[in-house]
């Protein structure tokens, strides 16, 4: 774990850092501020990551201190705002305190070979990502490429006591299928929500999106002193959620199933909410560090990502679990 004294640190060395690090906007034509410059990118050629298997093993050691400006890179460089969340107060709960990222839920219900992952050994492709240069959330503070960085095989995103914070959405859609990512947050600010979401193409930036859809497979809810996990659903019929007592700090697997037959979250390989509903449009992947002024105490954050993984869904899938 560690401290806000360290982080300032870091980030004071990863300063003088950026100017041999950083790659221009150059590498990659600069996005329009809407969700549908991702939808087009996405239905284009490129090529999808090497990814291992479900059933390969995953390293779950803790990685090296993100603090360590040494082996922190920053990503490229590109624009593009996007939606996030609105939460309201859960129907139910989900206790998971005893999960500590020991599973994901490609591994327990065999999902095979991703179509497409992201697992951050290297620099961020402008293929396959937009990177957020806009507004933060509601507009409230900024999302800057300046808060991203890549190290010890993992990105992180930072968010500064003034709201400035970082945000990115691939660029790989698909209507139907499943999604996984391996995260954790460190001690810090709790007005700082971790977000990792379904964002439809063409949906815009707003805070909700234009067809009215939305997947957030983690996102977070309001409690004193701590993060809480949130799955939280919109489609044109409604808002469905439900919420779990998992502590953010520590590793854990999240995971969505879209199919025609509904909606089941996953985290740490276990389900914690389903829905007969889903979304019908091609839905893109984003992972975001929001800030919500006012929603908690104040100050820094990091988001740590591990990976993202995309799956196809298996044909006649119900939107049920196949494990």
């Amino acid at each position: 774990m560690i401290s806000r004294s360290h982080v300032r640190l870091a980030v004071l060395s990863m300063v003088a850092m950026l100017a041999v690090s950083t790659l221009g906007a150059a590498q990659g034509e600069v996005v329009s501020g809407t969700a549908s410059a991702r939808g087009e990118a996405a239905s284009g050629t490129a090529e999808a990551a090497a990814c291992p298997s479900s059933s390969a093993s995953t390293d779950l050691t803790d990685p090296a201190n993100p603090t360590d400006p040494a082996n922190l890179t920053d990503p490229a460089d590109e624009t593009d705002p996007t939606g996030s969340t609105d939460l309201t107060a859960p129907a139910d709960s989900t206790d998971l305190t005893a999960s500590t990222g020991g599973a994901s839920a490609a591994e327990v219900h065999g999902w095979g070979t991703p179509a497409w992952c992201a697992e951050f050994d290297d620099q961020l492709d402008p293929a396959d990502w937009v990177i957020y240069d806009s507004a933060g959330h509601d507009g409230q503070g900024r999302r800057s490429p300046d808060q991203l960085f890549i190290g010890n095989g993992s990105l992180y995103l930072y968010g500064r006591a003034d709201g400035t914070t970082a945000g990115l959405g691939s660029r790989h859609s698909q209507v139907y299928g499943r999604w996984e990512t391996r995260v954790r947050m460190y001690e810090g600010a709790d007005s700082y929500h971790p977000i990792a979401l379904l964002w439809p193409d063409g949906g815009g930036g707003g805070v909700h999106s234009a067809t009215g859809e939305e997947i957030d497979f983690l996102g977070v809810m309001d409690r004193p002193g701590r993060w809480r996990a949130n799955f939280y659903l919109e489609t044109p019929q409604g808002e469905e959620q439900s919420y779990s007592e998992a502590d953010l700090t520590t590793w854990h697997t999240y995971a969505v199933e879209n199919s025609p037959g509904g909606v089941v979250g996953y985290l740490d390989g276990r389900e914690w909410f389903r829905s007969s509903r889903s979304t019908r449009s091609p839905m893109s992947a984003c992972l975001q560090l929001d800030w919500f002024p006012g929603h908690g105490s104040p100050g820094e954050a990091w988001m740590e990502v591990d990976w993202l993984r995309v799956y196809p869904l298996d044909p006649g899938g119900t939107g049920g679990g196949t494990g």
